[in-house]
């Protein structure tokens, strides 16, 4: 901070008052002025200035040079070409077909589709799909096992040549559109058998029928099972 000395310092009540004096008062003198000092330039140099306003104010110039615009909207939007381009299309499918890959229904929720890699993972359901129920005293009593997929195991009542018995069997997850693909997994005599299901809502028919050339067969039969979706239209 600069200081200043005045031009004359009167010495007391006997110092006389002179013209020459009072001149002398009114010229100062100024010490050097420090770099950080506040000073008339300094404050002219950093100033707010119209000049200054009008370089860095927003004019419609500007606006309009970084303005969002119908073409640069256009050039990033979504277009139905685009999601034509990505889109799941017959070719695409076919082509992942090729490759063993194809889209499963994924367990997290409603219309959520995965790719499934066949060649590792294979084609079909995710742990906690399936069940197991073991039929009660015959192969005509009717039994529950609301799962998409498991093992059924028959009661081991007889069942003569050529005789059909039927069971219904309450699934909720069933359609009568749905088609059940069951096999013979164990017990019993394997290929000494025909089994047929017919799907209703909410529930199916099982039919076992005895095919071997003669006498009647007492065998609790193991079926796996699975139930593959579909529709009519």
């Amino acid at each position: 901070m600069p200081t200043v000395t005045p031009g004359y310092t009167f010495t007391g009540t006997t110092d006389p008052i002179t013209y020459t004096k009072l001149n002398l008062l009114a010229q100062p003198t100024v010490a050097a002025i420090g770099p950080n000092d506040v000073t008339t330039t300094t404050i002219a140099n950093s100033a707010v200035t119209a000049d200054k306003l009008a370089s860095d104010a927003v004019t419609t110039v500007k606006i309009l040079n970084s303005a969002v615009t119908a073409d640069k909207l256009a050039s990033d939007a979504v277009t139905t070409a685009k999601v034509l381009n990505n889109a799941v299309t017959l070719a695409k499918v076919v082509a992942a077909a090729s490759n063993n890959t194809f889209l499963a229904r994924s367990t997290t929720g409603a219309g959520n589709y995965e790719a499934v890699d066949t060649t590792t993972t294979g084609l079909g359901f995710y742990t906690g799909a399936g069940g197991t129920v073991t039929q009660a005293t015959s192969k005509a009593t009717a039994f529950t096992l609301n799962a998409m997929c498991g093992q059924i195991t028959t009661a081991a009542d007889s069942l003569g040549h050529t005789t059909v018995v039927s069971a219904v069997w309450t699934n909720s997850k069933i359609a009568a559109t749905d088609v059940v693909i069951i096999n013979h997994k164990s017990g019993g005599t394997i290929g000494a058998y025909v089994f047929n299901v017919s799907c209703g809502a909410g529930a199916a028919t099982l039919y076992i029928t005895n095919i071997q050339t003669a006498g009647s067969l007492s065998e609790a039969l193991v079926l796996s099972f699975v139930v593959i979706k579909g529709v009519t239209s």
